[in-house]
């Protein structure tokens, strides 16, 4: 049975009830586009797993692809409201960026390395048909990227790191770098190139400190 108050879609619900019903067909779509990709996902799927009754999908959404929008975005407000608390203004700059990566391999290997990232299966799979839902999930990732590089410009600023490399292009570095060993060990169904991934990653933040490159010898022009 339909509420009453039929929403413009995309809206928020005129009703609680209606608010329950497009929140259950979020989290049911959040869960099964993670499992099995956007593609791979059919709205019948999405209604079956969310209990909602066959025809009501459109009451909610105009689209497979809103839809996508909205979950997007819905996830882009929780993240902002959660990031201020990951990467704590006060927080060492290279420990709290270990502990933000360090939670989400421990998610990966719980899971087996099956499902992957939500962020990065999108991404491998968004085209050039799906303009409104690739600008959604690069402006998910740039939050990411904003909240590393500010951990990083900080740690700068205090004297953690030294200041002869861009917190921007930092951070650009290492979430490309975690999120290609997250699409490795999901390849590989082996959380190995997960752990050894992040070990480099270590490393390499390690070389970020103040400090950190005294007495090595300088790299001579032409050589490797």
């Amino acid at each position: 049975m339909h509420d009453t108050a039929q929403p413009t879609a995309g809206a928020s619900p005129a009703t609680k009830k209606g608010e329950e019903t497009r929140e259950r067909i979020l989290e049911a779509a959040t869960e099964l586009i993670h499992q099995r990709g956007f593609k791979n996902t059919g709205v019948a799927e999405i209604l079956a797993a969310s209990g909602v009754p066959r025809g009501s999908f459109y009451f909610y959404f105009e689209s497979k692809e809103e839809l996508g929008r909205v979950l997007l975005a819905r996830y882009r407000e929780r993240q902002r409201e959660a990031l201020p608390d990951v990467f704590p203004e006060d927080a060492p700059a290279i420990a709290t960026i270990l502990a933000f990566f360090e939670e989400s391999v421990r998610s990966q290997i719980e899971g087996g390395c099956k499902s992957g990232c939500l962020l990065g299966n999108l991404a491998a799979e968004i085209t050039d048909e799906h303009q409104g839902l690739r600008l959604e999930l690069a402006g998910v990732i740039e939050d990411v990227e904003h909240a590393l590089a500010g951990a990083l410009a900080r740690g700068q600023a205090r004297g953690e790191l030294s200041t002869d490399f861009a917190p921007a292009a930092a951070a650009t570095f290492v979430l490309s770098v975690f999120e290609g060993s997250i699409l490795l060990a999901k390849a590989r169904r082996d959380p190995q190139a997960l752990e050894a991934s992040m070990t480099m990653l270590a490393r390499y933040l390690e070389t970020l400190r103040r400090g950190a490159a005294s007495g090595t010898p300088a790299r001579k022009e032409g050589h490797a």
